[in-house]
Parts: C-alpha cells; structure tokens; sequence
C-alpha cells in the first residue's frame, strides 16, 4: 500500500477515538442541602436551605459549574416570626445572602453533601423554585395552621423553609411529613429522606469540589454525614 495512504487511513482510524477522549463528560447534577440555628437552639433563629448545581464533572478531579440555584425561603422582613399567625411577604434569598445571615447571628450550621442527584429532581426543583419566585406564595412558620401541625390541609401558596424544598418532589414531602423540628435536626430528615425516596444517586459519595467552586468554604460548616445519630446534633 501507498505510504501515504497508509498513514491517511491510520489517521481516520484513530481520530473518531481521540475526539471522543476530549470530548467533555455529559452534565451531572448535585445538591447541598443546607440547616442552622443559633445556640441556645431556638426556633426563631432555625433554617433548612437547598442549593442545586448542574455541572460538568472532570474525571481527573473538580469540573465545571453550569448552572445553579438556591431555595432558601424568608420573610422578606427578618427576621422569622416563628409563631405569628399571619402570613409574610417572603422570598428566596441567594446562596451568600444566606450563609452571610448565619455568619452574622447564628452559629452552628451542617452541610449534608454535595451529592449527586436524579436530573429529574433537579428540573422539578427549578420548576419549584419558579413558582416561589412568582410573587403568589407567602411565609408562615405555621403553614398548616399554628395548632394543627399534622392537618392534612395543604396551602400551596403558603409555605415555612422546610417545606420550600420538600415540595420540589411529592414523594420527598411525604416522606419528611409532619415538620415537627426545626434546624440542623429537620434538615437531617430531609437528607436521609432524600436518600430514602432514591433521589440520590450514590448516596455513600461526596462531591467535595463544589463547595470551594460554590465560594462555601469560606463560612464555618459542620459537614455532616447520613446515617449520623440525632443526639450528634444537639450541641
């Protein structure tokens, strides 16, 4: 054969393989999933918050963020009335505006996380996080009423912190029902209900790179782990 044949055919032989080894790993899908209080524990000082990331993962270590989204749920006016009957302007807060808030009054706060999650979780979140920002839902602690905590009536256009990120996916909502605690405790709930529900995806693993990529290692976090036992929390 022609040589110059030859290292033609070898170069289109091999080219379909390198393209393929450069080509950048598909988007993956995480969560940090967020709870505070301030000690003494207090429920007024109490918050559970969900931070969800699309990024492209490298092999080798880190990645690159996509796209990201927080549901941090407050009054608008802080700060939270745990036990006012009537309902509040509220609002989603940023990722840093709530960390800031922590730094400034509060002082224990875990990190459940970063884990790897369903895609499907993820877009239902964002959808979720849409219809909070649509000006119609308001902030009450005591969405369900404030002495029937366990009342099957739901008001979708009132909602606490806890529930703004347990609606993101009906089962999950079920699951950490009725929202009896608040803080570190509630959101220890969520997670291993998320883990429960088959939400995430390998649930041993952690995707540490996030948090310097997020700008979270610059607060004081507690990393907490699944399985952890509720008295670890009570500090």
């Amino acid at each position: 054969m022609n040589p110059i044949r030859s290292l033609l055919l070898a170069a289109l032989l091999t080219a379909p393989a390198v393209a393929r080894a450069e080509a950048p790993s598909e988007a993956k899908y995480y969560i940090l999933l967020f709870g505070g209080q301030a000690e003494p524990l207090r429920p007024q000082t109490a918050h559970t918050w969900a931070t969800f990331v699309k990024a492209l993962p490298n092999p080798a270590g880190g990645g690159i963020i996509l796209d990201s989204f927080t549901i941090s749920w407050l009054p608008v006016r802080l700060p939270v009335r745990p036990f006012k009957l009537r309902t509040s302007a509220g609002r989603n807060y940023g990722l840093t505006e709530t960390l800031d808030l922590f730094d400034k009054g509060r002082s224990d706060l875990g990190l459940w996380g970063p884990f790897e999650i369903r895609e499907e979780w993820y877009r239902s979140a964002a959808e979720h996080k849409r219809f909070l920002d649509g000006g119609t839902v308001r902030f009450a602690t005591l969405d369900r009423g404030p002495f029937l905590p366990f009342s099957p009536v739901r008001h979708p256009d009132i909602s606490h912190c806890v529930h703004a990120v347990t609606r993101t996916w009906e089962p999950l909502r079920r699951a950490t029902n009725p929202v009896i605690w608040y803080g570190e405790l509630i959101t220890r709930k969520v997670a291993e209900s998320a883990s429960e529900v088959r939400l995430l995806v390998n649930p041993c693993a952690t995707h540490d790179w996030l948090i310097p990529a997020l700008g979270v290692d610059r607060y004081p976090l507690v990393r907490r782990r699944l399985g952890e036992p509720r008295l670890a929390l009570l500090r």
